[in-house]
């Protein structure tokens, strides 16, 4: 008997051991098959409810109505918020099955206060990255949840209710009511919400690095993005950005641009006029840089909370500050002038603030950059200079490969004969 029992007590202890054991090396996989168990079912939850919230099953640019109806019906908690919210495409709102492979890329986004943000994106297919990119903007908002109150990036766009016959006869899912979409979440700025960006961040140089030299987020994206919005072919993204632009205050720098003035690029010189209500931002009757005399408004500038002292530091009024969040025209030796401070470290430097397809040709031109060296008597020596090279850095890096060569050509044959360039890092760069 007592054999009998030892025996029984040696086999209960190597089961013991060799269960441990097993959890011990197959923790991860149970984990994951966890996991991918809790997605399968979130995921078939939210599939059963589909006609609850595309009742007529057209879920075309849909996200808006996904994000509203997991939040207001199912009171996730974090983990449960996230995943539901990888199970649709913000952009066409077409669902996305947990089992598919490859179905997030790293992408680039614009804040309110035109800051780079970077996270995972979701979607069904490759344009929806690039339209997303391009047509719209995160916000960050508190949200409450199941067990507790979060900070998220969410996806945003101009609410379309807002000029709702202009809504594409492809979209059915948006209920309007008093210029404002009922069945959807907006911000605090007003923005409607179609989705969320996850494992959002400030964008290091890394992630740029990373998403320039993508396949898909750099050299697929940079060809869909310069096509104008009516010429787009190809992914449910087409209808998403018809409807992004159809808010009353909707970006009207994406117009198909002037009938005979050229921009930097030798292409049509787009708009700097972001909002059609916006008439304070020093451009003609509409909406373009191309002041010929006095000032020489000609530098499409987006003017956000890093440069919004703007004209303090060029020896202005603070009128910058009310500019926050649209675009101007800047003058030319203003321009030159808040470039050369800051290449003298005599105020803060910022990146990014033209819109080089909003500047016209003529800038530069050899009549024109004349005015740069002289601004309001508060002009530093040759500060012609720091703005040429200033505006050719900056609109070289945005531009395509066949912008880039014009650009680099129009460059040259300004600064060939000025000898003041030739010792310029950027003369040396570009010549």
């Amino acid at each position: 008997m007592y054999q009998y029992l030892t025996g029984i007590f040696i086999l209960i202890i190597c089961l013991l051991i060799y269960f441990t054991y097993y959890y011990i090396f197959n923790k991860k996989d149970i984990d994951n098959d966890i996991k991918l168990l809790n997605k399968k079912q979130l995921y078939e939850k939210l599939m059963k409810d589909f006609n609850k919230i595309f009742p007529d099953r057209n879920r075309n640019s849909g996200g808006v109505q996904f994000y509203k109806y997991i939040l207001d019906n199912y009171n996730p908690s974090k983990y449960e918020f996230d995943l539901y919210n990888q199970f649709y495409c913000a952009v066409s709102g077409s669902p996305i099955d947990p089992k598919r492979q490859n179905i997030k890329d790293l992408i680039v986004m614009k804040d309110l206060d035109n800051n780079n943000i970077c996270g995972d994106y979701y979607r069904c297919c490759i344009p929806c990255n690039c339209d997303l990119m391009k047509y719209a903007k995160v916000e960050k908002i508190n949200i409450s949840l199941r067990d507790g109150d979060y900070n998220y990036h969410v996806l945003t766009i101009n609410d379309p209710c807002l000029n709702e016959s202009n809504i594409p006869n492809s979209v059915t899912s948006f209920n309007c009511n008093n210029s404002k979409t009922s069945n959807g979440k907006h911000t605090p700025s007003g923005r409607l919400i179609v989705g969320i960006l996850h494992n959002s961040r400030l964008c290091s140089q890394s992630d740029l690095d990373k998403i320039n030299t993508s396949e898909v987020t750099g050299k697929f994206c940079k060809e869909r993005n310069s096509t104008e919005a009516d010429k787009l072919r190809g992914g449910m993204g087409d209808i998403f950005v018809k409807l992004s632009l159809v808010g009353s205050d909707k970006d009207i720098s994406q117009d198909s641009g002037h009938s005979n003035l050229k921009n930097i690029y030798g292409e049509s010189l787009k708009p700097c006029q972001k909002y059609s209500d916006d008439i304070k931002g020093s451009w003609d009757n509409n909406g373009y840089c191309s002041e010929k005399g006095g000032g020489v408004h000609q530098i499409c500038f987006d003017v956000t909370s890093d440069s919004e002292d703007f004209s303090i530091d060029t020896g202005q009024s603070d009128w910058s500050k009310d500019r926050v969040g649209k675009n101007h025209c800047m003058c030319l030796g203003a321009w030159s002038l808040y470039k050369a401070k800051q290449n003298n470290e005599l105020i803060d430097k910022t990146y990014d603030e033209l819109n080089c397809d909003a500047i016209p040709e003529i800038s530069l031109n050899e009549s024109y950059i004349n005015n740069w060296n002289t601004w309001n008597g508060n002009e530093l020596d040759d500060q012609i200079i720091d703005g040429v090279n200033s505006l050719m850095e900056q609109c070289y890096n945005k531009g395509n490969v066949s912008q880039k060569e014009y650009l680099k050509n129009k460059y040259n044959n300004l600064t060939n004969s000025r000898t003041e360039f030739h010792n310029t890092e950027i003369y040396n760069k570009y010549k």
